[in-house]
């Protein structure tokens, strides 16, 4: 409806000879009134009446003073000379830029929408308002914004469209195909800066570390104190588990960029990449650092656990469980994964006292993991044949003999459980391999008893018909 309102009042126009304005003086009028606008004078309505009646015939003066209003929030009087600018001319595509811009402030993106429309139908070749109308549809539409601008790409061939399609998707959170636009910029780096980070960030996020290196490297080069691409390459680094090279460009982030704004997450990264050297006091302190930084409970938790693995490192075992217990305290039930890494935790500890040779701490930290496997499956039974098979694991490595048979009872019960399955995952047929095998070796060997063996072995040639173990169980029996 506007737009016909529009198209009727400058049908009234026809014939009417629109006068010619010099760019110059209408520049020069525009930040003058901008200048006035701002500074909100006592008799700024008096002036404003006096301008709209100066410049009644020149919309584009009319549009830049529905600007500067729109600029100072004030969308009343931003429409009101956006309308004065489309009665004197229907067909002025940045007074429609405008409205729509108006719209935006609203918060009606359908009506921005129908307004860049407009300025698109009476200038296609000005890409402000292609540009504009994208922004509005991205969050609805993606498909559909890009698609008005690759009919811009059509009207303005050397205008880079796909650095514009690249930052549509980029906004709609579509990192997939934001990074393919901007990979179709001949020279990535003529992008503007923002543009380059997005590329680089949506490359990150999309686990292509080296190529996201490669962008923020690249660009590094042309601004060597860009905090955004110095983190990038930090960042990625780390991912990539290359401690020295992470820690180059901690440093150029830390100490060597403009306007960088430290953040928890570069402290977690930071204490990361010194975890990955072994420069476990100066990770803990990193971390600590980055503890400082949060209060949500969630992320607190990944930074103890984080303070719990550096303790481990440097062998703090009583440290490392009491961080980990830290990491998971804030939670009435613990989840599966934290009961798991806290399994795994005491298990680490257990591997090291052994290679230690304290095998008493070892009997220990086993007993300690065992307890949280237990746990779990009391909490989450369905993760019980899980935790049956830990449960096995740790107790073979109490019992490596197998003569007290303490892994029997586990493997058992996960016999039962998983052999009455018809179609077992990968995981699930590795488990009960595992446990066909201690039971076929503990029958044979501890119990002496052929039959249970035999009885196992078979088993076992359905789930592995080449196990040679099995086969030589049954030769023996017969």
């Amino acid at each position: 409806m506007k737009t016909i309102k529009y198209l009727l009042a400058g049908a009234l126009l026809l014939g009417t000879a629109a006068p010619t304005f010099a760019q110059d003086d209408n520049k020069t009028a525009i930040e003058h009134l901008t200048s006035v606008i701002k500074s909100k004078p006592a008799d700024l309505a008096d002036q404003m009446k006096k301008a709209q009646k100066e410049y009644k015939k020149n919309p584009e003066v009319l549009t830049g003073i529905g600007r500067a209003f729109l600029e100072q929030k004030d969308t009343a009087q931003a429409k009101h000379f956006a309308d004065l600018a489309l009665a004197r001319n229907n067909k002025y595509a940045p007074a429609w830029v405008l409205m729509g811009d108006i719209e935006v402030t609203k918060d009606n993106p359908g009506e921005a929408a129908a307004d860049y429309q407009n300025a698109i139908y009476f200038d296609p070749k000005d890409p402000q308002a292609y540009y504009k109308y994208a922004m509005v549809q991205r969050g609805v539409n993606p498909e559909m914004a890009t698609s008005v601008l690759e009919k811009l790409r059509q009207e303005r061939p050397d205008y880079p469209v796909d650095q514009l399609i690249g930052h549509i998707y980029y906004n709609a959170q579509d990192f997939s195909k934001a990074a393919e636009a901007y990979g179709k910029v001949a020279d990535p780096m003529t992008m503007d800066d923002d543009n380059i980070t997005e590329y680089g960030i949506s490359t990150w996020l999309l686990g292509q570390r080296d190529k996201s290196i490669e962008i923020c490297k690249k660009a590094l080069e042309k601004n060597p104190r860009k905090a955004a691409w110095n983190r990038l390459v930090f960042y990625n680094y780390t991912d990539q588990k290359m401690g020295n090279e992470a820690l180059e460009y901690a440093d150029r982030l830390f100490n060597q960029s403009d306007s960088a704004h430290i953040s928890g997450e570069d402290l977690i990264y930071n204490g990361t990449a010194l975890n990955l050297v072994k420069k476990y006091d100066e990770a803990i302190a990193a971390f600590q650092k980055a503890a400082e930084h949060n209060d949500n409970a969630g992320r607190l938790g990944t930074i103890y656990k984080n303070i719990s693995d550096s303790y481990l490192g440097k062998e703090d075992y009583d440290n490392a469980v009491a961080y980990f217990k830290k990491s998971i305290e804030g939670s009435e039930k613990p989840s599966v994964d934290d009961l798991d890494n806290f399994g795994t935790l005491y298990t680490d500890i257990a591997a090291k006292k052994t290679h230690a040779g304290d095998h008493e701490g070892a009997a220990a930290a086993f007993k300690a993991a065992n307890d949280v496997y237990l746990k779990m499956a009391e909490l989450y039974p369905n993760h019980k044949t899980y935790c049956d098979f830990m449960c096995g694991q740790i107790q073979a490595n109490l019992d490596p003999d197998s003569k007290a048979g303490l892994a029997k009872p586990y493997y058992e019960s996960l016999s039962n459980t998983l052999g009455a399955k018809t179609d077992l995952n990968s995981s699930e047929k590795a488990m009960l391999t595992q446990a066909y095998t201690y039971l076929m070796v503990y029958y044979f060997n501890v119990a002496q008893d052929k039959t249970q063996a035999k009885a196992y072995a078979e088993k076992m040639l359905q789930v592995d018909p080449n196990n040679e173990v099995a086969k030589q169980v049954i030769e023996v029996v017969k």
